[in-house]
């Protein structure tokens, strides 16, 4: 199927070549009989596991019609139409809760093309006790996570985690992480005078669970990875036995809203001591200051942009910093009073000869209940 899609693709190509793709679609024209409307989908079959989801059929169109756009014909409940913009038709394919394949035709039409299209769509035996994942309310620190068994009398874990775990602890055997995530469970009930199977049975149902679980999760790091997961398990004693490998779907949290602040930043030196300035601009909150050297990550090159990445870094950086404060029995005020600013401020910093430096300062807010987070684009000046 992958080099008929890539031949189809180029097929694709060239009607974008000859002026005739998605730019033109977008304008359309009235009916003409002697130009019927063209269209060319990147497969003609798709090949589909038990999962299901959301799949895409890319297509070309000449000689498009004003107004008009493509609908699919399709006798099986378990495929629908999702929506259709200027390049992809979006399929919504069911997971498949047989123990058998399962296939299906469908009908690409478009008005006054004069063949539909076909597809021939297959879709592989349900996954054996796979899990599915819903994730709702999904804000720049919050979101909820539905666990959902094929099988509802299993017992299972499920939980999220910050996916930058994976990269500082190098797991990327799941087996290993579970292994390491019942050994510290194991220490926590040994600790407390309990069995594993004791203990677990103490945080059913914050972690355990049977049937389909709803789990909501708050003050998350924004703008960063997280992995929802779940594994079929049971225990005796302080022992355990994994019965359905894990599952995961990752979680992309969005930035908050930044607020249109912006700092005017000065700065004179005597010797290594930088005296700097920082102008508010009218902003009555709080705002970080953070002086990066050229040998730190943080140091942007002068005449070069902060990327997306460097951004969220960047607010990453200063919410771990909140959250071990807090974490450590500082409360959010003694953090904010401690680490950031408010009003304009003449601040006196020794740097390293030999270096070059960066300042670079934004603001920051709070909800009631929530850590402190990054809400402006950082403004930057250079020592």
């Amino acid at each position: 199927m992958r080099s008929l899609r890539n031949v189809c693709a180029l097929v694709i190509a060239l009607f974008a070549v000859l002026g005739v793709g998605c730019e033109k679609e977008s304008v359309g024209n009235e009916y003409d009989p002697n130009n019927p409307p063209v269209m060319v989908l990147d497969t003609y079959q798709l090949n589909i596991d038990g999962g299901g989801g959301d799949i895409p059929l890319f297509y070309a169109l000449q000689n498009p019609i004003s107004g008009a756009s493509p609908e699919i014909v399709c006798s099986e409940t378990w495929i629908s139409l999702k929506e259709v913009t200027a390049t992809q038709i979006m399929l919504k394919i069911e997971p498949n809760d047989k123990d058998v394949e399962r296939f299906a035709s469908l009908l690409v039409k478009y008005p006054y093309m004069e063949k539909s299209l076909r597809v021939n769509v297959l879709q592989d035996k349900r996954i054996l006790n796979m899990f599915r994942f819903e994730v709702t309310n999904l804000d720049y620190n919050s979101c909820t996570v539905k666990y959902m068994p094929t099988d509802k009398g299993m017992q299972y874990m499920a939980n999220i985690i910050d996916a930058e775990y994976f990269k500082q602890s190098g797991i990327n055997d799941m087996n290993l992480f579970i292994d390491a995530e019942m050994s510290n469970y194991r220490s926590i009930a040994e600790r407390n005078h309990m069995t594993l199977e004791e203990l677990m049975g103490r945080v059913t149902p914050q972690l355990i669970y049977r049937g389909d679980a709803v789990r909501s999760f708050e003050n998350m790091k924004h703008g960063s990875k997280y992995v929802a997961y779940s594994y079929g398990v049971t225990f005796n004693g302080n022992d355990y036995t994994v019965t359905v490998p894990m599952h995961q779907t990752i979680i992309d949290t969005p930035m908050p809203d930044m607020y249109n602040v912006s700092f005017g930043i000065s700065s004179q030196m005597s010797g290594t001591m930088a005296s700097i300035s920082i102008d508010t601009k009218g902003w009555a909150g709080y705002y970080n200051v953070m002086i990066a050297a050229d040998d730190t990550v943080y140091y942007i090159e002068p005449g070069d942009n902060a990327t997306d990445s460097f951004v969220r870094s960047l607010a990453s950086k200063f919410y771990d910093q909140a959250q071990k404060a807090v974490a450590g029995g500082h409360t959010v005020e003694q953090f904010l009073n401690s680490t950031c600013h408010k009003g304009n401020q003449q601040i006196r910093v020794p740097l390293e000869s030999g270096k070059r430096y960066m300042v670079i300062v934004f603001a920051v807010d709070v909800e009631a209940g929530s850590l402190p987070v990054m809400r402006s684009m950082p403004v930057f000046a250079y020592l």
